[in-house]
C-alpha cells in the first residue's frame, strides 16, 4: 500500500485495487490501532524514499510532548487545558506522519471545526499553526512560550 503520486488523487494507492481514498483510510485507521507503515517510494524506481510511523495513535511520550509544547488549544484564543484536549494531525495520517511536527492539541469544538467547516491549518517545523478561515482570513498562534513562567 502506498500513497497516491498522481496530485490530482488524495488517497492511498493499494496495488491490485487501486487508490482508497483518503476519508475511508482515516475512517479505518481511527476505528481501531490498526499499526500502517507509511513509506513514500520513488515513482520511477520503487524504492523507499520514506518510512513514517506505524501507528496513527501517537504514543505517550508523543502524547506528552505536544502537550506541553501547546499546553492549550491551538485555535486562535481558545484556553481549554491540552489535558482536556484531543491530539490533531494536521496532515492527515497516513499522508502525514504521526510525530511532534504533525500533531497539534485541538479541543473537541475546535478539532470539529478544523475537519467539517471548511477551516485549514498548517503549522511550521517550530510548531507555528497558521489558521485560515473559509473566506480566506488568517490567524496565526504560537507554542506556549514557556519564558513567561518566569516573569
Amino acid at each position: 500500500m502506498s500513497v497516491a503520486t498522481d496530485p490530482d488523487t488524495v488517497g492511498v494507492n493499494v496495488p491490485g485495487i487501486g487508490v482508497i481514498p483518503e476519508d475511508v483510510v482515516t475512517a479505518l485507521t481511527t476505528a481501531c490501532d490498526t499499526p500502517l507503515r507509511r513509506l513514500l517510494l520513488d515513482p520511477d524506481t520503487g524504492a523507499v524514499l520514506q518510512v513514517g510511523a506505524s501507528t496513527y495513535r501517537p504514543s505517550e511520550r508523543l502524547r506528552r510532548a505536544v502537550r506541553k509544547r501547546d499546553r492549550t488549544c491551538r485555535f486562535p484564543s481558545c484556553a481549554v487545558k491540552a489535558e482536556r484536549c484531543d491530539l490533531d494531525h494536521v496532515v492527515t495520517f497516513p499522508r502525514g506522519p504521526t510525530s511532534e511536527g504533525n500533531l497539534v492539541v485541538l479541543c473537541r469544538h475546535h478539532h470539529r471545526l478544523k475537519h467539517h467547516a471548511g477551516w485549514s491549518l498548517t503549522m511550521t517545523p517550530q510548531g507555528v499553526c497558521t489558521w485560515t478561515t473559509p473566506s480566506g482570513l488568517e490567524y496565526v498562534t504560537d507554542p506556549f512560550d514557556y519564558r513567561t513562567l518566569a516573569a
